[in-house]
């Protein structure tokens, strides 16, 4: 009897010692949960930022490329040769000054001669204006030998026929003086048909210099020194710098949200670009499908919207045909309350922020947002100058309560 019971003892003991020590256990892992459940949060180190009343607003960049209107193409006035080209495409003109000469040396030759015979045709002419003097001169004398005649002849002291002959002298006198006269008229409008052709010599070798019709830029420069030319070939185009615009293949989706006369800025891209202001003066009704060689390069590229910027002041130092970065603004709103975008969280759609209480401990906050910018978003309601926003570390996510402490800047 004895002896079962030891046996049972014995066999009792290590599930006692078992259960013993799973209790031990449990009971110490209650007691480190208890610990750390109440131990202090340590504070989560965060940037503050405040809202602050500004301005702000909605942009969109895009690409451009400068074009000057009132483009002129200079056409040859003449067949002939390119003598000299006096300008290069970027140059700026002045009204009137020469661009370009055409080589035309016949014509000056021409000219010379044609001055020679004016000159000779005025010695011609002067010597018939001599002898319509001398034949008006001739003719005084001769009628008045008939008068002194016509006394004599009625008192019988000269024959009659003397008289007659006088007569006949007077109607030869009066021939000659209307040869003369007839001459000289002649030679007035032979005079007048030599200066009329030297007009037109002169008008061909003024044809051989080519003018600049507009203060301008030089845009293109078709020809070279010595090159053929015929009658209306294309010399060079100039374009009017007062008529600057800046051209643009906007996306579909750019193109939806951008309306005529919304303000734009254009720059040079690069750093520290100098900005110059304009306006939307032209967007196209619809969309385009770009130019290709083939198919496959018409299906791989998208449609594109064009579109014209006016800039409100000729720039004066933008050069046609260079790209540019154009910034249209969308909205624009003054004097509201802005905060860092970086600030602002989401949740289901809802906008919110984390600020500081007086406990310095995070609390979320809901808020209404406006016109949402690049760096900066507008607060329209939930927020106001004197709360402190904390801008969102990493880890660890913040939750309503936990400890903060601003970092060092």
């Amino acid at each position: 009897m004895q002896k079962t019971a030891s046996k049972g003892w014995q066999a009792a003991t290590p599930w006692l010692v078992w259960s013993g020590g799973l209790a031990a256990f449990s009971l110490i892992g209650a007691l480190i949960y208890l610990f750390l459940l109440n131990r202090p949060t340590a504070a989560v180190p965060v940037t503050l930022v405040q809202p602050e009343q500004g301005d702000i607003e909605n942009t969109i960049n895009q690409s451009g490329t400068v074009e000057l209107r009132g483009q002129v193409t200079l056409k040859s006035p003449t067949e002939g040769a390119v003598e000299r080209v006096l300008v290069s495409p970027g140059d700026r003109t002045r009204q009137g000054q020469t661009l370009l000469t055409l080589r035309y040396p016949e014509r000056q030759t021409a000219l010379a001669n044609q001055e020679l015979q004016i000159q000779r045709q005025i010695v011609t002419l002067e010597r018939e204006r001599v002898r319509i003097q001398e034949a008006k001169e001739s003719l005084g004398v001769e009628i008045q030998k008939r008068e002194d005649m016509l006394s004599l002849v009625r008192e019988g002291a000269i024959e009659k026929q003397r008289f007659l002959d006088q007569e006949s002298r007077i109607r030869d006198a009066r021939a000659t003086l209307r040869d003369a006269e007839a001459a000289v008229n002649a030679g007035v409008i032979e005079l007048e048909r030599l200066k009329l052709e030297k007009q037109r010599i002169q008008q061909q070798i003024q044809n051989s210099i080519v003018n600049s019709p507009i203060d301008g830029v030089v845009l293109d420069v078709k020809v070279r020194d010595g090159d053929g030319v015929e009658l209306r070939t294309d010399l060079l185009t100039l374009g009017d710098p007062r008529q600057e615009f800046i051209e643009m293949q906007l996306s579909t989706l750019d193109a939806a949200r951008i309306k005529v006369n919304q303000l734009a800025r254009v720059s040079i891209i690069g750093p520290n670009a100098k900005i110059y202001n304009g306006r939307v003066q032209a967007l196209y009704p619809q969309a385009l499908q770009p130019e290709a060689s083939d198919s496959n390069n018409r299906q791989s590229k998208q449609a594109y919207v064009p579109a014209v910027v006016k800039l409100n002041r000729p720039s004066g130092t933008l050069i046609p045909g260079a790209q540019v970065n154009v910034e249209i603004v969308l909205e624009q709103r003054r004097n509201v309350l802005v905060l860092n975008s970086e600030a602002v969280q989401r949740a289901e759609g809802q906008p919110f922020v984390w600020v500081r209480d007086r406990d310095n401990k995070a609390q979320k906050q809901e808020v209404d947002l406006g016109i949402e910018g690049l760096l900066t978003v507008e607060i329209t309601s939930g927020l106001d100058l004197t709360q402190e926003v904390i801008i969102p570390p990493v880890e660890p996510p913040l939750k309503p309560g936990l400890p903060i402490t601003v970092k060092n800047k």
